[in-house]
């Protein structure tokens, strides 16, 4: 069986190629709803699919290919991966314009200098444009952590720590 992850790529790449930036932000949006009523329209197995993708397309001034996408995911129900479909496309979008999705995590507020330091060092070594989500996490300590979607650069107290340990018990 496919994970969740490996199908949501499938349609990421169907999101990605409709070139429609108003419909990943809109998946973006449908990944995080809070709204009750409309997660319960979206899951109800009574409505049609064709009816949903139309009503919610034409509801926010969707495109047709990103109400066709909609009615493909809904006729497969697969409303649940909405979250990792709009991080993959999203990821594709930024690739594509030679940036990258770039998570710093610190243990207390960065100034404006440090993460202009922290942008020139990712555009060295990864050869693109870093958009940032900053991150508090006092669990650090001091220092941060750098999370890049393949990889995790751990300059903190905490992962010193556990390195040391790791080390002391023969790791």
């Amino acid at each position: 069986m496919k994970t969740n992850r490996a199908i949501a790529f499938r349609y990421a790449r169907a999101l990605f190629e409709l070139k429609d930036e108003k419909c990943l932000e809109f998946v973006g949006a449908l990944s995080s709803i809070e709204d009750d009523e409309l997660r319960l329209f979206i899951g109800d197995p009574t409505i049609s699919p064709k009816i949903k993708a139309k009503f919610i397309a034409g509801a926010f001034d969707m495109s047709k290919s990103c109400e066709n996408l909609l009615k493909v995911i809904f006729e497969h129900k697969r409303f649940r991966i909405f979250h990792a479909l709009h991080q993959i496309a999203q990821a594709m979008w930024l690739r594509a314009n030679g940036k990258e999705r770039v998570i710093v995590k610190s243990a207390q507020k960065l100034g404006e200098d440090e993460m202009n330091e922290i942008k020139k060092v990712v555009k060295q070594l990864r050869k693109s444009d870093p958009v940032f989500e900053v991150m508090y996490d006092p669990e650090l300590l001091a220092g941060i952590t750098i999370d890049f979607e393949d990889s995790v650069v751990d300059l903190s107290a905490a992962g010193a720590l556990k390195k040391a340990v790791t080390f002391m018990h023969g790791g």
